[in-house]
């Protein structure tokens, strides 16, 4: 399980290597604020990806109770500008998240070299460190397509909030065949956008996220596709959630505009013909 969530805040005049909290932004945040921070998920007690985007941002250092007594991890190089780097700036930790107390405090800091005030967004997700493998693909044509992989294309022209989450509903081009489906990638793109993260339609409540696009021809981070457009591998990340076919999640997008076009592309693969009671 994964989910996540979002820090966002105006850091006075920058210099090189000096730290600044990044505030957590509450509004629309699933899990608990503490202070300035985030209160550490029973639940998803694990750090398993931050990527940041500023102007002038240098370092991101996350800190926690529980890194000590090792010095306060410090992470650079981070994305520089308007929007996501490509391929982008992505600390992905899945392999082997960084453990955190449950209940405690995880604070943002950051660095930025501007002279000047600037706005540095964070992202973090949190993750219980259990990956669950993407099924086996079908190697031909399968029964009713069960065990098959595919990419659906979905649209919206939802108004997106500035600097905040706005849920989208989706749209697909073609609609799916009745049955259960594992997504085990994704892809969203939105001229403003930052990041996204899958809202079910029913539980559980997590949601997995990654990095947006603005741009046809800007790279999602390695992981967050099924399938790498440069070398072929499968993800390692694994299944992010399951849904019917008349339960496509909802995305929550960020953008630091009031886009109002988006597009998806969802990485899917057939698991079985079951549905639920009351599908037509």
């Amino acid at each position: 399980m994964r989910t996540l969530e979002v820090f966002r805040s105006s850091l006075a005049s920058g210099v090189s290597n000096v730290l600044q909290e990044v505030t957590y932004v509450a509004q629309g945040a699933i899990l608990a604020p503490s202070a300035n921070g985030v209160q550490v998920s029973a639940y998803l007690n694990k750090l398993n990806a931050l990527w940041g985007l500023g102007a002038n941002l240098e370092n991101i250092s996350p800190q926690a109770a529980s890194f000590l007594p090792l010095p306060f991890p410090n992470f650079a190089p981070n994305n520089i500008g308007t929007a996501i780097e490509s391929p982008a700036k992505y600390w992905d930790f899945s392999r082997a998240p960084k453990v955190l107390r449950s209940t405690e405090t995880l604070n943002i800091f950051a660095s930025q070299t501007s002279g000047g005030a600037e706005t540095e967004t964070v992202f973090c997700e949190f993750t219980d460190g259990i990956i669950t493998a993407a099924p086996p693909v079908a190697s031909a044509p399968a029964i009713n397509g069960n065990g098959m992989f595919t990419v659906a294309h979905a649209t919206a022209t939802a108004t997106l909030t500035a600097n905040a989450f706005t849920q989208v509903t989706p749209i697909l081009d073609n609609p799916l065949p009745a049955g259960t489906y594992a997504l085990v990638g994704a892809r969203v793109m939105s001229a403003k956008a930052l990041a996204f993260r899958m809202k079910p339609i029913v539980e559980p409540l997590w949601r997995p996220g990654g990095v947006a696009v603005q741009a046809p021809d800007q790279f999602d981070p390695p992981g967050q596709r099924f399938l790498n457009p440069l070398t072929g591998y499968m993800s390692h990340w694994g299944v992010w959630l399951t849904f019917f076919q008349n339960t496509v999640p909802n995305v929550d997008i960020f953008s630091t505009a009031a886009d109002t076009v988006e597009d998806f592309w969802f990485d899917l693969i057939k698991l079985s013909d079951v549905v639920t009671a009351n599908a037509l």
